[in-house]
């Protein structure tokens, strides 16, 4: 994992928050070192802790070897792990829970991508403790996070959300409040499912046009220069072509992200044709090779093995 460079223009701080960050993967890295250079007070904690000792070694954080070791004395924490099993496990599990352990005065923010469903239970679990709860997905990856320009789609009461704003801004800009608990998440998972279904198709036509006879390169940049392509389907086509397939945003979650939409639409009678389409392409790159390459590398199960 390349290690986190916050941006010089952080805007430091005139009241500093004291800060818990759990989870250490590509943007929980990236976001606590933004809130350590914003002058805020940031602790951390990873399951492995390997990645808490490399970001301590670049940004001014302490490293918890707990996760209820880390919220002690926190005014905002933030999760950011892989799924719903994971931040489960992680607010209440019975002996490393931290919801529980939370200060009285302290807001806990869900940064993950994760279903409505276990959203809407996680904000009934802190309304019965008296925790103020927002939750927090990020739409953007590395270079986003990096350069403070997530956008954050908040579910949460007006005036939690207010008392977290100043540390979701280190990493954010912009925080787009979209209602109650539950809303972020719908709407994180319509952004990811618009990606992900647009990012199968260009595979798809890049394999056509690859047994047709044309280069992947060519294939690629002919694609790339369209007014239809956008600038982050233009991104992925240049992965394709440089074969630069490291995970920004790995297919198994993709993958994951997808199984949520699919499954929240069902419970709201919607209609998903093309993204349970896209579902199942995921499905099979996580369940193979493709598993643990960025969402780019999909175009793996379309295009024609290479000539010797």
């Amino acid at each position: 994992m390349t290690s986190p460079d916050p941006s010089p223009s952080v805007t430091a701080t005139d009241r500093p928050t004291s800060v818990a960050v759990l989870g250490l993967g590509a943007m929980g890295s990236r976001m606590a070192a933004r809130a350590a250079a914003a002058g805020h007070r940031v602790a951390v904690w990873n399951r492995t802790p390997d990645a808490a000792r490399r970001l301590a070694d670049q940004a001014p954080v302490v490293v918890a070897d707990e996760a209820r070791a880390a919220v002690v004395g926190a005014d905002v924490v933030v999760a950011m792990v892989a799924d719903d099993e994971a931040s489960q496990s992680l607010w209440l599990d019975a002996d490393t829970g931290v919801l529980d352990a939370l200060e009285p005065h302290a807001v806990a923010v869900e940064s993950s991508t994760l279903s409505p469903s276990w959203i809407g239970s996680l904000a009934e679990r802190c309304a019965a403790r008296e925790r103020p709860f927002v939750e927090a997905p990020v739409v953007g990856s590395r270079p986003q996070a990096e350069a403070g320009a997530l956008v954050v789609l908040a579910g949460a009461e007006p005036g939690a959300l207010d008392r977290v704003r100043p540390v979701l801004s280190t990493w954010a800009s912009a925080v787009r409040h979209l209602g109650a608990p539950g809303a972020g998440a719908e709407a994180k998972l319509a952004v990811n499912g618009l990606f992900a279904t647009q990012v199968a198709a260009y595979a798809e036509m890049l394999g056509f046009l690859g047994r047709s006879g044309m280069p992947t390169e060519d294939a690629a940049g002919f694609l790339a220069a369209l007014p239809i392509t956008s600038p982050a389907l233009e991104r992925i086509l240049g992965l394709v072509t440089a074969d630069d397939l490291n995970p920004n945003f790995p297919v198994r979650l993709v993958a994951k992200d997808l199984a949520y939409l699919v499954a929240a639409a069902d419970e709201r009678g919607a209609e998903l044709p093309t993204a349970t389409a896209a579902r199942d392409v995921f499905a099979a790159g996580a369940a193979g090779a493709e598993a643990d390459l960025d969402i780019a590398g999909i175009s793996r199960r379309y295009l024609p093995p290479p000539t010797a």
